[in-house]
């Protein structure tokens, strides 16, 4: 799954990354998702991109062993059964991001 976004405004990109990588330690450990890579920051300034203006500076892709771990994790996101210290975790996540676009693909090999 990709995620692309943008911080709002105010949000300091060190202090959101720690939360995510929380965050991703605990669905990890919870085998809600395979793996997720570090968050990677948009180059507008190579030939190379050639997305609009309009595109989040922010990405990260989590990987799912296959789909039913997939809607696993969505129905943990919809009713997270942690303990609150986890949810609080997941609800700065959500409350510091805006412009979020999630894409999710499947392997065709």
């Amino acid at each position: 799954m990709l995620s692309k976004f943008d911080l709002k405004k105010g949000i300091e990109f060190d202090e959101f990354e720690q939360d995510y990588l929380q965050f991703v330690d605990t669905i990890r450990n919870s085998d809600f998702i395979k793996s997720a890579d570090p968050i990677g920051r948009r180059l507008k300034d190579t030939p190379m991109d050639t997305a609009g203006d309009e595109e989040p500076e922010f990405y990260s892709i989590m990987s799912f062993k296959d789909r039913k771990q997939l809607d696993a994790a969505y129905e943990y996101l919809l009713n997270p059964a942690v303990p609150d210290n986890d949810k609080i975790t997941h609800h700065k996540i959500h409350k510091a991001v805006i412009n979020s676009t999630f894409i999710c693909w499947q392997d065709t090999a």
